[in-house]
This record gives C-alpha cells, structure tokens and sequence, in this order.
C-alpha cells in the first residue's frame, strides 16, 4: 500500500525528534517570575520560534498580556540595561547576588515610572541613555537576549510596537479555533489558560488554509502531477521546478503556499513550539498536559515552568526551605534560578496535594455510596411500576403498611380516635355516581349503628325517626363537648401565655427606666418624645400612643408613668387575647356570639374566661333548639325525607342519602359586595366525633382489618364505575373490542373466552348480552384502575425523590458541623439519610393512598367521535378532587 508506505515514511523520518523538558527557574516574588517569563518570550518571538503561555486564570492571561505591550516592554528593557551597566561599572563578578542598590527596581512595573529609573541611574553615576533604539542600547539588548544580528530588525519592532499576541480564553470561546489555527505560525504568541483549546494540535507553521491548498492543486492537476495524493513537501518540490508562469492566475496562492513551507521549516530548524508555564497546578497531570501540546505527532518542541515562591503551591508546601536556601546563597530577588532541588521540593508537594485531594475523593465516595444505594433502590421501584402488569397487590400491601403504622398511633392520641375517622374521610369520601353509592368508613359505622338498633319484631318508621334523631343528638353532644374541650384548654393556654408576655414587658420597662436618668442628664439629652417612642415600643404597645401629660411625667414622675404603661400592658393583653378567642371559637363554630360592645372591658383573665365559656355554652344552646327544637331543621327535613317511606330503611343508600341531608342544610345571609340575600351551604352536624364513641374498646387489629376490608370495598366501587365510563365512551365513539388497545385482548380472551370473544370482537357494544356486558366493563375498569395506580405512583416517587434529593444535599453539606461535638460526620451522615430516607418512603405511601380513591371519572360527552378516533380506551379519570364543582364551563353571553 503507498499511502501506508508513505505514512510509515514520514513517522520514521519523525522518531529522532523530542520533546525537551527544559528545568524549572524559580524567582522569589512574583513580579520577578512575570518579568522572566516575559524576556524569554522577547527572545523566542524574535526568533520567529511560535510560542503557548499556560495561565491558571483569565485574570492572569490579561495580566501577562499587558506585560507584553510596547509600553512596559520598554520599561523592563530599560530596567535590564540599567542592571547590566550597574554590573559592569561595578565589575559584579556574580551576577546572581543581590545588589541592595537596585533593589528600587524590583517594584512592579506598572508602578514603576521612566522618571524613577533615570532618578536611580543619577544617583548611582550610570552614563545611560534612554533611547533604547540608541545603537549602544540595541547591542547591549542584542547581547542579553542572545539574538543573532540577523533578527535584530525583528528586536526594534517588537521594542516599538509590542509583542504581537493572541489571547485564549473563555471570553473568546467563538474565536477558539481561529486562534489554535495560527498558534504555530512563525514568530506567534498564544497565552491562554491550562484548560483552554484543548483536544487541539497546534500545527508547525500554523493552518493551511484550504483554499490556498485547493487552488496549489489546480496548478500541480493542470502541470500533470496527481496533487491529491501528494504530501506537501513534494508539492513544494513540484512546484519549485515549474516556471512562475505556469502558475497562472493562482500565482498569489502558490506564494503563499510556497511561503507557508518556507516558516514551517524555519520552525521546525528553532526548534518547534515552546510551551511556557507560568505556574505550576497542585496536579501533575495537568501540567504534563500543558507540556504536551508541543512536540505533537513527532514535531520538535520544549516546554519550560516558571514558578514563584509566592505561587499558592510553593507557599503551602516547601517554600520555606527554598525561601532559607536562596537567603542563605544571598540570590537577588530578581534573578530566576535553576535547582534540582525545587524540582523534587515541587514533585513532592503535587504528590502530597494529590494524595490529600484522592482521600478526599475517597472520602466523598463513601458519602455518594450512600445515595447511590437508595437511589437503586428507588429507581428498582420505578422499574417495576413500569413493568409490573398488576400493580393492586402492590397498592394493597403500601395501604395495609400505612394503616398498621397509623391507627395504633391516632388510637392511642389522648383526644380519642375522631382524627383517625378524619383522616380516613379525606383519604376516602363517600362515592357517589349515578345510582351507585358507597359510605366513607365513618357512613360506615353510623350505618351499622342503625341497623344494630333494628329491633326484630315491630320495625317503623317512627322508629327508625327516632334512631336517627338520637344519632343526630349524640353527634351534636360529641362535637360540643370536643369543641368545648379544646375551647377550655386554648383559654388555659392563653393565660399563660399572658403571663409570659406580661413578664417580658415588665422586664424591658425595668431596663428602660433603670437608664432612663442617665439618658436625660447625659452630654447628648433625649428629647422626652423620643423616649416615650422608644417606651411604647419596647411595651410592644401598637397604635397607642402617651399623651402630652404622660410625656411630661418621664421627667417629672417617672414612677407615675410606669404604672400608667404596666396598666396599658394589662388592658392591651386581655383585650387582644379576648378577642382571639372568640375570633377562634365563632371560625370553629361557623356563627357569632354576640357579645355586647363593651362587655369584656373591665375584667381580669378569669373572669373573661368563664365569659366566653358561659357564651359558648349559650350558642350551643341556641344551635341544638334550632336545629333540634320542635320546628328544627333536622327535625323538618328528616320528616319531610321519610314521608314516602313506610318501613324501617336498611338499604345502605338510602341510609347514606339520609345521613347526609341531616349533617347539610343551608342559610340565609346577606353578600355585603353584591348587597343581596342567599342561601349559603352549611354543615350542620360532624359525624366524625359519634362514629369515634361508636368504635369503643375495639383493638386496633380489628380496626385496621375492619378499615381495610372498607377500603378494599371503595377500590372495587371506582373500578366499577371506571368500567362502566369507559364502556360508555367505546359505545358512544362506536369502537368494537377489537379496536380496543391490543394488550386489552388478552385479558378479554381470558374473562370471556377466546372462542366467545372472536364472536363478539367486531360487534357494537349495546349488542352485547348483559353478562357479556358485565364482563367486558369488568376489564375495562381494572384496566383504567391499574394505569391509574401507576400514574399515582410515579408521580408520587418523582415529584418526593427530587426534593428528597436537595434535602439529602443540604444535608451533606451541613453535616460538617457535627465533627465540632466529637462526632464523626459520615456516622451520622449515614444514620439522617437512612431516617430520611425511611420518611421519603412513608411520603410516597401516604401520597398515593391520599390521591387513589379521591379521582372521579369525567362526565363522558355524548357527541360521538369520528370514526376510528379511538384504538383504545379514552381516558375517564380527572384529575380534580371528588366533590370539586367543574367550573370550566363559560356560561352564555346574552346578547343585548
């Protein structure tokens, strides 16, 4: 193969070439280093060798870029004459000593003024002229910088103009690949960051652009060559034996082509790109990959490190042993040196850094195992609801966990078991769609109730009227005894809390007049306005304020006025907490206890207290006559339900339908925005506090079995309907099973019988026989049931893990702190996310079980769909609470 051949050729020819690892110099400050890195790039731009300057930060590029403008640059070139001519004048046989005399030039040189330096020169009876394209000056430059004299023209332009540069930063992301492209040019700068245009060989003699290249080939194709499949130190050849107008019109891109070649052998003879670093990284890796961006692909490259004992490496490992040996050998601070020593005093600190920054990963790691083995543990949860096909045994055993977890608990709650009845309200309202009803479990227990007290022989309605109003009595004498309870209690509380509240005042009206004398005869006086601000608001008294003789009395008689503010603390606390109370019991209640204006005033805790209770008892009062006296609404309603009833009703829905008109009713109240009457939907009566003296002494095993098999009941209710909706909408978009989602057929193929449903696949639904019927809405709500189960879970485990997840961060973060009470910090790392991670599971639980009997099926339009609209069955749940109204319906416009 040539090509191969070729390529072997070319690498061969490259094996001698490599890359040199020029020693390390070292300056003892930072200035120093600048200034040495900026004289070795003078030297090598004026020898046209393409230079790479690795920076550790942008700041610092812009930094070092300055260095190279024709201002300072001058500037440094002056300093290095004026040193030069010091030593010689003064025969300074070691040029590295220190020399206390120049020491002024060591300052910055953005500090460092032209003037000064001609000051210093004066003092120090230097002959010097500061024109440096002086032709004494020019030798001398030539001398230190060891240029030949064939560059010296290359020396003055760059003393005149600057070095001419490019900087490679993350500012410049869009200039990236331009910048790389002439990075090997002949004579260029680059000073860019470690980490900047990486994955990028610089080439020798920079990029060939392609035109250029593609309009060489025309000519070498119309000369006869096969250009394509030549390198290009043969095209340069071929084109060198041609005559100059064989080039044709492509005369200007051959010389550029021909000129290119030219530098990249001039490259190549300096020696290849050279890799200056300007500091050394904590990490070895990646100053070796600062070093290897030269000598690319068999090229010739060096690289040399310039560091400082300022650098942050140096000062936190070694420096001071190098900063003892440099005092000791008496070196000038502005003199770069190079040590073996610094070398392996440097290796040494990255082996440290490195091996401190791996036991911390290690470290880290052991705290990421951690998460790492919950979030397997979440996302093999997540892949099972995706895959499982049946997801009920799943949902049975997380309602079965929480309710073995939740009603020990609630029972054993000293308010008694009504928060368990709650709790299970909200998580399963009572069912209502169509003709089908099913009771919440405290519906459940009161429906029990009345059929218990069924007696055998002789059952009426008149006694089954009584049944119920005794039911309803009790639930009224439940709730007002709870509410009356906590009302008793929160006064209890209340008066405690004015204690405490009446105590810090009292305190801080102690500090207030305690200083108050000092204040007022002190060399800066308050005015007594100021003061009697600053009283009322320590008194923590708003909207009051002391009037012109109290203010007075802070001067004159400040006993008087602390009596008068102790006794404004008294009124405003009792009146305040007064009327939170009956703000809290009147919101409890649902109706005002109409107080007199005024009827509080004047009155101590206690007797505020036996007030409200004797008022709270009075409203109750009022309540039970209207609700229960003999023209009550409970009363009324319940009599007009049963009027068409002749026996005693044991059907659970009627029972339901009944229990819920008497615990409902409405009243008449006046809407101060529209300045109009309506009737606003009341509760009347709370079941919950009934149905929990109904439970007694019941273990709670037997309620968490007696619970469950509710639950269970209210699952196989929503399938039911579930089914039937979906049904419905099949039927009414005329969709045939076997238009159905193909994984339903085989659940139809087992419930009905691959024989029955071949018969019945492509026939309408309303064809079908009522038990077909049946069957088919059976699966069809399982179906809708299950999906729905699994939306509900993968919700709950998304929405909860990703807050779970910054949780778990905040912890780790703070977790730190615990090694300040001699703990160790990954111990309890470990133990808080194990906790809160047990928690997250009780979540996601809880939320599921709170959402999965609270959906209700959309009301199905009656609107038949296109044909074919459906391959499966449309979705019938909505999102919405049940018993929400839907109020996205937009009510007509009447046109005027």
């Amino acid at each position: 193969d040539p090509v191969r051949a070729k390529v072997l050729a070319v690498q061969m020819e490259n094996y001698n070439a490599q890359r040199q690892l020029l020693c390390s110099q070292v300056t003892q400050a930072a200035e120093a280093k600048l200034r040495a890195i900026t004289l070795e790039i003078l030297h090598y731009h004026i020898l046209g060798r393409p230079q790479l300057v690795g920076t550790t930060s942008v700041e610092h590029s812009e930094h070092l870029s300055s260095r190279l403008d024709a201002d300072l640059l001058r500037r440094l070139m002056l300093v290095q004459i004026l040193r030069d001519l010091y030593q010689e004048i003064n025969k300074v046989e070691i040029a590295e000593r220190s020399i206390p005399q120049l020491a002024p030039l060591n300052k910055p040189l953005e500090q460092l003024e032209v003037s000064e330096i001609r000051q210093l020169a004066r003092s120090l009876n230097i002959p010097m002229s500061f024109n440096l394209e002086d032709p004494e000056n020019i030798a001398r430059l030539r001398r230190l910088l060891e240029v030949p004299p064939e560059n010296e023209e290359r020396m003055i332009r760059a003393l005149q103009g600057g070095i001419p540069h490019q900087v490679l930063n993350a500012r410049k992301h869009d200039e990236e690949s331009r910048i790389i492209a002439r990075a090997g040019a002949f004579g260029a700068v680059t000073i860019a960051t470690n980490m900047a245009g990486r994955g990028v060989d610089i080439k020798l003699g920079g990029e060939l652009d392609e035109e250029i290249l593609g309009d060489t080939n025309r000519v070498l194709e119309r000369a006869g060559y096969d250009a394509y499949n030549m390198t290009n130190l043969e095209r340069r050849d071929a084109l060198l034996r041609m005559k100059p107008e064989d080039y044709s019109i492509y005369e200007e891109q051959v010389r550029a082509f021909l000129q290119y070649m030219d530098e990249m052998e001039k490259v190549r003879e300096l020696g290849g790109l050279h890799v200056i670093g300007s500091e050394r990284h904590e990490a070895r890796r990646i100053d070796n990959q600062l070093r290897g961006r030269s000598a690319r692909q068999g090229d010739p490259g060096s690289s040399r490190f310039y560091l400082s004992l300022e650098d942050e490496l140096m000062r936190l490992f070694g420096g001071q042993q190098v900063t003892g040996l440099l005092e000791r050998l008496n070196i000038d601070e502005s003199i770069p040196i190079e040590s073996r020593l610094v070398g392996r005093l440097v290796e040494q600190s990255q082996e440290r850094v490195e091996g401190s920054n791996f036991d911390v990963r290690k470290h880290l790691l052991e705290y990421d195992d951690v998460l790492n083995a919950q979030r397997k543990r979440i996302y093999e949860q997540r892949d099972r609801v995706f895959t499982k096909e049946d997801l009920s045994e799943d949902i049975e055993e997380m309602l079965r966990v929480e309710l073995q977890q939740r009603i020990p608990q609630e029972l054993n709650n000293p308010e008694g078991p009504w928060r368990l009845l709650a709790y299970l309200e909200d998580i399963q309202p009572p069912i209502s769609w169509n003709d089908l009803r099913y009771p919440s479990f405290t519906m459940r227990l009161l429906i029990d109730e009345i059929e218990r007290r069924k007696p055998a022989e002789g059952a009426s309605v008149a006694h089954l009227r009584r049944v119920l109003l005794e039911l309803a009595e009790n639930a009224f004498a439940a709730e007002r005894e709870h509410v009356m309870k906590s009302f008793n209690e929160l006064l209890d509380k209340t008066a405690e809390t004015i204690e405490e509240q009446r105590k810090e005042r009292l305190d801080s009206l102690d500090a207030f007049f305690e200083t108050l004398e000092d204040r007022l005869e002190g060399e800066q006086p308050v005015r007594p306005q100021e003061l009697a601000e600053e009283l009322l608001t320590l008194a923590r008294l708003p909207g009051m304020r002391l009037s012109t003789e109290q203010v007075r009395w802070l001067t004159q008689d400040p006993q008087r006025l602390r009596e008068a503010i102790e006794e404004m603390i008294d009124t405003y606390l009792l009146s305040f907490n007064a009327s939170r109370m009956v703000a809290a019991l009147e919101r409890r209640v649902g109706e005002s206890l109409n107080l007199r204006p005024g009827q509080l005033n004047g009155m101590d805790w206690n007797e505020i207290a036996d007030t409200l209770e004797r008022e709270a008892g009075a409203l109750f009062d009022r309540i039970h006559e209207r609700l229960f006296g003999p023209a009550g609404q409970i009363t009324r309603d319940l009599d007009s339900a049963l009027e068409k009833t002749d026996d005693y009703l044991t059907e659970p829905n009627q029972l339901l339908d009944l229990l819920s008109m008497m615990a409902t009713g409405s009243r008449l109240v006046f809407d101060r925005k529209t300045h109009r009457q309506g009737l606003l939907q009341t509760t009347r009566l709370r079941w919950v506090y009934l149905a929990a003296q109904l439970l007694g002494e019941v273990s709670p095993q037997e309620i968490t079995r007696q619970v469950l098999e509710h639950l269970e009941g209210a699952g196989e209710a929503l399938q039911q309907i579930f089914g039937a909706v979906d049904a419905m909408v099949l039927q009414q978009n005329r969709v045939t099973l076997r238009q159905t989602d193909p994984r339903l057929h085989e659940y139809f193929k087992d419930a009905l019988g691959e024989e029955e449903f071949e018969q019945v696949a492509d026939l309408p639904l309303e064809s079908l026989s009522g038990e077909q019927r049946e069957i088919v809405e059976s699966v069809l709500g399982w179906w809708r049931q299950n999906e729905i189960y699994r939306q509900l879970l993968l919700s709950a485990i998304s929405e909860l893990w990703v807050d779970y997840l910054t949780r778990v961060e905040a912890l780790r973060v703070s977790i730190g702190l615990e090694a300040y009470a001699q703990r160790d910090p990954l111990v309890q790392y470990k133990a808080r996310a194990s906790e809160m991670f047990t928690t997250l599971l009780s979540e996601i639980r809880s939320a599921v079980i709170l959402r999965m009997f609270n959906l209700r099926p959309r009301q199905a339009s009656a609107a038949p769909a296109a044909e074919g609209a459906l391959a499966q069955p449309a979705p019938a749940v909505s999102n919405t609470p049940a018993g929400s109204n839907d109020r996205g319906a937009k009510k007509k416009r009447h046109r005027h």
